[in-house]
């Protein structure tokens, strides 16, 4: 028998419940009832389904995928449509309760045309209907059964106060191919229910006026930077991964990646300033779960939960992407707290940058999109240097820096130039690099100075009644 030493930390920072981030995975219901042997919508079909939810919840997942299928239909003897929510309602409010909505996704009202992703086409959908009189179902052309559904269903939304976090999708993965198909869907979504606003995952850059969420593919948001730059206001943007981006350049969650490709999915998010992410697949899995994954995407592609005997069970995969929202959380934290310290401050802070430090940490982990560090004990790493940077706000003597240009940059001789302006407390002593630097009565100070040492260095020390704080801040330096 032996011993083993451990040292367990405890940061005094307590995570938020709230999610700062739209994370979304799109699932079957379907899969659901069949792994657990009972009737879809039934009473102990929902049981289970709450379980489902809980597991999202748990993993910080906030919006779900709701099948706008699940309302009900009925061509009235008069030719009127009448809509009943009822399992609609119920699938909301189950997700609500588990804490896994706070947007609400209805599915797409659209799809590709015969020629599939390739072709010129996007196709509105068609909505099923019962006939009151006789039971019949019939399927209704969208130009009378969409253009009603969607009609009342924004109503229904405002009447339930949900309009304001739903999003309707139009059709999937829109591109060159048939963006301009996709587009005259689009303008019938937005003519039948203007309220309501438009998120689609798409293959193109050109989607300004026609719709309100934008979620490009990551490689594709990679390579197309500056074409989706000079329209970030013309939406709110996310990301999606799917089968796509493969390769060692670019993160996704297959089963024979490395974890860390996984961790930093969400340190993406806090980079690109994106507000969140899609996957479609939660629990796709085909009829052997547990099986050896299909031939026809790669493997992990379809699902990262698995069905236990009475509810989900959790890869490791999953597992991380919670870690990787908990990293992003941090980043979150450290910003809004920096915030705030700065409206304290008031006009002493108005040089300071809220989000600088926090994206200079991130910026260890993603210097760039196609050049991150699939480094776990990096990624650690980091994550302590940012619970101890949110701690030390709160603990005296006050010391805030920013430095031009970031720390990170590269730095090239000729001469080497640092600016580098701070604030602590009134009366404290600061020193730059070993040397005085004088602080002014309301506890401001600057100076030019640059890295020095093995390290390319810059480390401000500051004193003030018996209590010193260091920050440190590190370059890269060419000759």
């Amino acid at each position: 028998r032996k011993a083993v030493p451990i040292e367990l930390r405890v940061d005094p920072t307590v995570l938020p419940g709230e999610r700062h981030v739209f994370v979304t995975n799109w699932f079957s219901a379907a899969n659901i009832a069949k792994a657990h042997g009972v009737k879809l919508w039934s009473e102990e079909f929902w049981t289970i389904l709450e379980r489902y939810a809980r597991n999202m919840a748990a993993h910080r997942q906030n919006v779900v995928l709701v099948p706008w299928t699940l309302i009900e239909v009925t061509v009235e003897p008069e030719g009127r449509l009448s809509f009943d929510y009822t399992r609609f309602d119920h699938f909301v409010e189950l997700f609500e309760r588990a804490g896994a909505a706070d947007r609400i996704e209805l599915g797409h009202v659209g799809h590709f045309g015969p020629q599939g992703w390739g072709g010129s086409q996007i196709v509105l959908r068609g909505v099923t209907a019962t006939e009151r009189g006789n039971g019949q179902r019939v399927t209704l052309e969208p130009e009378r059964g969409l253009a009603a559904l969607l009609a009342d269903l924004q109503r229904h939304l405002a009447q339930r106060g949900w309009l304001e976090k739903a999003m309707v999708h139009v059709a999937d993965e829109p591109s060159i191919h048939n963006v301009e198909s996709w587009r005259e869907a689009s303008a019938a979504v937005g003519r039948w229910a203007p309220k309501l606003r438009r998120i689609d995952a798409i293959e193109g850059t050109d989607f300004s006026g026609a719709l309100e969420v934008w979620v490009p593919k990551l490689s594709h948001f990679d390579r197309w930077r500056d074409a989706y730059q000079a329209r970030r206001t013309d939406g709110e943007f996310w990301y999606y991964i799917c089968c796509h981006p493969y390769g060692n350049v670019y993160p996704n969650r297959f089963l024979d990646y490395p974890t860390a490709c996984v961790r930093v999915l969400h340190w993406i998010n806090f980079a690109a300033d994106l507000k969140g992410y899609l996957h479609w697949g939660w629990n796709h899995w085909r009829d052997q779960p547990f099986g050896t994954p299909t031939d026809r995407l790669p493997p992990g592609d379809t699902h990262v939960v698995y069905p236990g005997s009475k509810g989900p069970l959790n890869s490791i995969r999953w597992e991380i992407q919670r870690e990787s929202l908990e990293d992003f959380e941090y980043l979150h934290l450290l910003a809004t707290r920096t915030a705030a310290v700065k409206k304290r401050l008031g006009k002493t802070a108005d040089w300071l940058d809220p989000r600088r430090r926090a994206m200079e940490l991130c910026r260890r982990v993603v210097p760039a999109i196609a050049a991150i560090r699939f480094d776990s004990a990096a990624i650690m790493a980091t994550r302590a240097a940012i619970a101890d940077e949110i701690a030390a706000l709160d603990e005296p003597p006050l010391l805030i820096v920013q430095t031009e240009p970031p720390e990170g940059s590269t730095l090239v001789e000729g001469p080497i130039l640092v600016e580098l302006r701070g604030v602590t407390e009134p009366g404290a002593a600061v020193k730059v690099n070993g040397r005085t630097v004088t602080v002014r009565s309301d506890g401001t100070f600057s100076c030019g100075t640059r890295p020095t040492g093995d390290g390319n260095e810059i480390r401000i020390e500051a004193e003030h009644q018996g209590r010193e704080k260091v920050a440190v801040r590190r370059f890269r330096v060419r000759s």
